[in-house]
């Protein structure tokens, strides 16, 4: 038998090549999701191993930082050798370019706790000098020899007159990403360190967030943690010496809840294009069977029993699913591996791999998943082989009986599709009143019970569907007519084709319509909550005597309103004022005990220009002062509250107290332009409010305000950043998601394929008989062709339909605390599924077109 099964492979190479493709592209993706993962994993634990540098081991403490005298006694612990203490520490560094805020880290003892590396001159050994990261020395301007100053600090963390110098002794590289994020570290020493800590902390030594240790040649790791651990831990305190992986894993797992969750998402997408390969291999194996039918039986006949052809169907499955499997194993990895030599030679802010990591698991994994669902899917076909009578040797192949399913299957996917759809429309109902975590939690369940359902009882259904539709494009002719009742011959056979088909169409609509129901709803959010665009905010404040370091002069607001896409500008002004009597709405007094607070104006007809939602303009005249509720609930103002504000100049307003819910650009508590100005004429430009031409695409926009403002301490923000962030990130994963799901609607087509040339081999002699009483070629080929066009687009149709509610529903379910749901149709996208859906119909109907026409009349009326 196995001899006989090879040789039956080789006579159907062909049909077995279309199966073996889409069961490699499952497991490539199995693979390369594999591969992906544990580089991903790799990379970023080692990237935040890479601060402790080469640490053998890194102490923590559980709840709260380590103080000083438990970093102490570490460091006195036998067998350390040297210790780096790890502190959140950073300061402002100015030349007469720029000023920027950077991280520090001391100098270490040790050269292997130190995650920088020397490209010029040298590391810091006495106060006063510093080693500047490369990219932050060529933002500065500083050489190696230079300097730069950072403001001086008095020891209870306030601002002390003049500045201090520090001298640039070396410039760093970075080589592991160890301070990617902060673009680098700045080294000092250790003295200078301690110092800046000391003063930052109001005086006192300041704790430590863990201390990396290198160990002496003879001491034994394990046995010094379990000294720190014993000596450390005591009254309930619990601290803790982790191996740098240790350390660096527990750290992933605290940002991400798990360091696998990329890896688990896309191999379920993974899974999916498997699942999907399954269907196509079961009705690949079926045309297989059919082909064989004629052989099956003489063998039959000689004495094969059914127990061997079986396991001959079994084991030809083997082969191809072991041959298939290996073929994607290796164009997963090869697909990996070029995207690894692509991005490494990009700037990605962290080092990776030169070649993919590679474990059992990236081989067992997608071998075992691409054999399993082979045999599975060849299970059925296999069973039918052995229902193959000896008889059937002796006669001509009868086309198949139409079967339908049973009522048990029946009854099983009505309660699963209708219990399914009513918890889906409850979790959405959930979200729409603010409960998401309950519209989650039920929804979720409830559409993947539907979506089981829809399938299990797919049979039933998508025949009657094919067959309104096949009605309709019936009325064109003949060959439709023809095409339409071929369709209803086998429906289990279409049904599970369509369903291929739907089950890709759906979940692409599904996470189509979801994100751009997200991005509707999220920007119609910011619309609502934040009516400005974009807000330049200064970044301190006003001093007692009216210096502001970050005034916006009116040579940058000019650039600002110049940048290409800024179509309206509006300043904020801000300036000093004395607040009359012992009941006024002030609670910080600044500058030598003088109650002179801060306060914002801004100019409501400007504003007006400027706000794509002017409410938050109503509460501002000229006799009103605006106060903010979350400000007003934690102070002693009241809503309609008298008060008497006096400028420097001793001119008086007397305004009245309006409490609201809301302000533009974040105001706290503020006044027309107009009233500041009278109490204090050289109130300064503090802020800008701008408004963008584009909402919708402001990258560039933003990006050049930046730009402008770059050296001035004043912070970008505003709902088109936030808008822009995450359309980004929308946009990328849609694009990863879409892609992978992409996958299962190739896979899908090729099960159309592999449907038209069964029908094409069911119906030999029935064809032949058609042209012999006159259907042409074309006629026939037409056929086919409308028959692929109604196979594909039911199961596009139908996934288009449902991915629409089931978008719809995930989006109420997951966004009803962002405010009123937008439930979008993204058109685009749908009208370019029903194309491709179309085109692949055309494409997957020319090779069984081909061959239904290659054969002629007589040959195919011939018996053998």
């Amino acid at each position: 038998m196995i001899r006989l099964t090879l040789s039956q492979m080789r006579k159907s190479v062909g049909r077995l090549v279309a199966a073996g493709v889409a069961i490699m592209i499952g497991t490539a993706f199995v693979a390369a999701t594999l591969v992906a993962g544990e580089t991903i994993t790799r990379t970023s634990t080692d990237a935040i191993a890479a601060v402790y540098a080469k640490s053998d081991l890194v102490v923590v403490g559980l709840g709260d930082r380590l103080t000083p005298d438990e970093v102490a006694k570490v460091a006195a612990v036998d067998g350390v050798k040297a210790t780096a203490v790890h502190a959140q520490l950073g300061v402002q560094l100015e030349t007469d370019k720029r000023n920027i805020w950077a991280r520090v880290v001391p100098t270490a003892s040790d050269p292997r706790l130190d995650a920088q590396v020397v490209l010029r001159g040298a590391l810091p050994t006495s106060p006063g000098q510093v080693a500047l990261p490369v990219d932050m020395a060529n933002r500065l301007g500083a050489t190696v020899g230079g300097t730069v100053t950072t403001p001086a600090i008095a020891t209870d963390g306030s601002d002390a007159a003049g500045a201090e110098t520090l001298t640039v002794v070396g410039i760093l590289d970075d080589p592991n990403g160890a301070f990617a994020m902060e673009g680098g570290a700045v080294m000092a020493s250790q003295a200078d360190v301690d110092r800046w800590l000391v003063s930052y902390n109001g005086g006192e030594q300041a704790p430590a967030d863990a201390v990396g240790l290198t160990l002496a040649d003879d001491a034994d790791r394990a046995e010094v943690a379990q000294t720190i651990e014993s000596t450390l831990s005591t009254d309930g305190r619990q601290v803790v010496a982790r191996t740098l992986q240790e350390q660096a894993g527990e750290i992933a797992r605290q940002l991400t809840g798990d360091a696998h969750t990329v890896t688990y998402v896309v191999l379920a997408f993974a899974a999916l294009a498997l699942i999907v390969a399954g269907l196509v291999i079961a009705n690949t194996f079926q045309v297989l069977v059919a082909q064989r039918t004629r052989t099956l039986a003489l063998l039959r006949c000689v004495g094969a029993n059914k127990r061997q052809l079986r396991t001959s169907v079994l084991l030809e499955a083997t082969i191809l699913g072991l041959l298939a499997s290996l073929s994607g194993i290796a164009l997963g990895l090869g697909a990996a591996q070029v995207t690894l030599s692509v991005l490494s030679t990009r700037d990605v802010g962290v080092p990776l791999p030169t070649v993919v990591p590679v474990s059992v698991a990236v081989f067992a994994v997608p071998l075992l998943a691409g054999l399993l669902v082979t045999v599975l899917a060849a299970t059925s076909p296999a069973r039918a082989a052995t229902r193959v009578a000896p008889l059937a040797a002796l006669r001509p192949a009868d086309a198949p009986s139409v079967r339908h399913g049973s009522t048990g299957r029946l009854v099983t996917a009505t309660l699963m599709t209708v219990t399914g759809f009513v918890m889906l429309g409850l979790g959405a109902a959930a979200g729409l009143m603010r409960e998401p975590m309950i519209g989650l939690l039920v929804g979720i369940p409830g559409g993947a019970l539907s979506f089981v359902g829809v399938a299990v009882g797919s049979v039933f259904w998508i025949p009657k569907v094919t067959a309104w539709v096949g009605s309709l494009a019936a009325r064109t002719g003949p060959s439709a007519r023809l095409a339409t009742a071929n369709t209803l011959r086998n429906p289990r056979r279409t049904a599970a084709t369509s369903t291929a088909l739907l089950i890709g169409v759906t979940l692409v609509v599904m996470m189509t319509t979801g994100a751009e129901s997200a991005r509707q709803t999220f920007n119609a959010s910011f619309d609502e909550r934040y009516s400005v665009d974009v807000a330049v905010l200064g970044g301190h404040q006003l001093s007692a005597d009216g210096k502001n370091t970050t005034q916006l002069d009116a040579g940058v607001t000019s650039q600002i309103a110049a940048v290409d896409g800024v179509t309206a500008t509006a300043t904020i002004t801000r300036g000093l004022v004395e607040a009359k009597g012992d009941d006024v709405p002030f609670d910080v007094a600044m500058g030598d005990g003088e109650a002179r607070p801060i306060i914002d104006a801004i100019d409501p007809a400007t504003a007006a220009t400027v706000m794509r939602d002017t409410t938050d303009l109503a509460p501002f005249t000229d006799d009103a002062l605006v106060i903010s509720k979350n400000w007003a609930s934690g102070s002693n103002v009241t809503d309609g509250q008298k008060v008497t504000l006096v400028g420097a100049g001793g001119a008086t307003a007397d305004l009245t107290v309006q409490v609201v819910p809301s302000m533009p650009a974040g105001l706290e508590i503020a006044v027309t332009t107009a009233t500041l100005l009278k109490l204090d004429p050289g109130a300064v430009t503090n802020s800008l409010l701008v408004r963008v031409a584009d909402p919708e695409n402001p990258r560039s926009t933003v990006a050049d305000i930046q730009d402008v403002v770059d050296d001035l301490g004043v912070w970008t923000t505003g709902p088109v950043v936030e808008r822009a962030m995450f359309d980004q990130v929308i946009d990328a994963l849609l694009a990863v998601v879409v892609g992978l799901l992409a996958v299962a609607v190739f896979i899908a087509l090729i099960g159309v394929t592999n449907t038209l040339s069964l029908s094409v081999l069911e119906r030999q002699r029935e064809n032949a008989m058609l042209r012999a009483i006159g259907l042409t070629r074309k006629q026939l080929r037409l056929t086919l062709t409308v028959e692929g066009l109604l196979i594909a687009l039911v199961g596009t149709g139908l996934g288009v339909v449902l991915g629409t509610v089931y978008g719809w529903a995930g989006s109420a379910a997951a966004l009803g605390t962002f405010g009123d749901i937008a439930l979008a149709v993204p058109w685009r996208d749908l009208g370019l599924v029903l194309v491709v859906a179309v085109l692949a119909g055309l494409v997957a109907s020319v090779l069984p077109a081909r061959r239904a026409t290659r054969t002629s009349p007589v040959e195919a009326l011939a018996v053998d």
